[in-house]
């Protein structure tokens, strides 16, 4: 819900309806056996209506908050109805009835309507209590009750209102992200294939038209071949088919080496994985004159992250293999593992 409506609406509840009922008690002072009771209850209010209103975290107070409201109260009415006179209608002087009332009203619109209702319960029994022994009729006293109960079932409709609608701008704006990150998604999928398509037919159309015109020599032959090768590796090895892996890759297959470049992960590799493993392979590639070269990207869960196998049976003793750990899973700031070569 706008925080901002909510916000008025507390202040016009919360300050101007308890501190009317204030004046009408001053007003009233005269009909009080001892006034210092009602100007000490007079201060509580002023106090709670400051804690409903002014502390502003959200439009929600805490429960503690809630039960000094309600504690607050309670004294209130023990100090007013200590002192009112008995055997007549206290008229204003019993001036905390509607103060109260809307003070928790206001408490049940900062959301916290079982500490409102507990309030107006206690405000009830004791109103009710005090009324029947300074001997007024049923009548008389349940008009002193009934409207802040009346009140506090309005405040709770709002309330809950309020909630609703709150959740339901919640549900909202997540439909709203998840519908704008879906769009992202698609159109960055349309992007890429647009421009796999666009590189495709760059390097793929001026073979193919040599192709369907019969006049494709042998280098345009060896070519295809290494084309074909490029194409399988930037399929198969996605997260290691760099533009640097797949020109050397190119580079060695023409001088001979046997790639195969792989991913297993299905995800982006961590970033400094990802920057020293194609590093890595992009040197083995170029540091390679015959054999195999081989590079792997391995599955999440594993604690290794890529592997990359160079060698030559004509020359065992420079073979190579690397292994580049995943980043372990701790607090941040802890230093990760180091590459390591066997």
């Amino acid at each position: 819900m706008n925080s901002a409506f909510t916000r008025t609406l507390i202040l016009a509840v919360g300050l101007p309806f308890p501190a009317a009922h204030i004046v009408l008690g001053l007003a009233n002072l005269h009909q009080v056996t001892v006034t210092w009771p009602v100007l000490t209850a007079m201060a509580i209010c002023l106090a709670l209506m400051l804690l409903v209103t002014l502390h502003w975290e959200g439009n929600r107070l805490t429960p503690r908050q809630g039960l000094v409201m309600v504690a607050g109260i309670v004294v209130m009415e023990l100090l007013v109805q200590s002192v009112l006179p008995v055997g007549m209608h206290p008229g204003y002087a019993a001036w905390q009835c509607g103060a109260i009332q809307m003070l928790m009203v206001t408490l049940a619109i900062r959301n916290q309507i079982d500490q409102a209702w507990l309030g107006t319960g206690l405000f009830v029994v004791l109103d009710f209590t005090a009324s029947m022994i300074h001997r007024l009729s049923v009548v008389d006293a349940l008009a002193l009750v009934v409207p802040p109960a009346m009140w506090m079932v309005v405040a709770t409709a709002v309330s809950l209102v309020l909630l609703r609608c709150e959740r339901q701008i919640r549900a909202y704006e997540t439909k709203e992200r998840e519908s704008s990150a879906r769009l992202a998604r698609e159109h960055a999928r349309t992007v890429f294939h647009d421009e796999w398509a666009l590189d495709l037919d760059r390097s793929a159309r001026p073979l193919l038209e040599k192709i369907a015109s019969g006049t494709i020599s042998d280098t345009d032959r060896t070519d295809c071949l290494l084309l074909e090768s490029q194409l399988r590796d930037q399929i198969r090895g996605r997260a290691l088919a760099t533009p640097e892996v797949l020109q050397a890759a190119r580079a060695a297959r023409k001088r001979g080496v046997r790639v195969d470049i792989f991913d297993d992960r299905g995800t982006d590799l961590p970033p400094a994985v990802f920057s020293e493993a194609t590093a890595q392979l992009a040197a083995a590639l170029k540091r390679a004159e015959r054999g195999s070269v081989k590079g792997r990207a391995l599955p999440p869960e594993s604690e290794v992250a890529v592997t990359i196998l160079a060698f030559d049976e004509d020359a065992p003793d420079e073979e190579l293999y690397l292994e580049i750990l995943a980043p372990p899973l701790q607090p941040a700031g802890t230093p990760a593992g180091n590459p390591m070569l066997f």
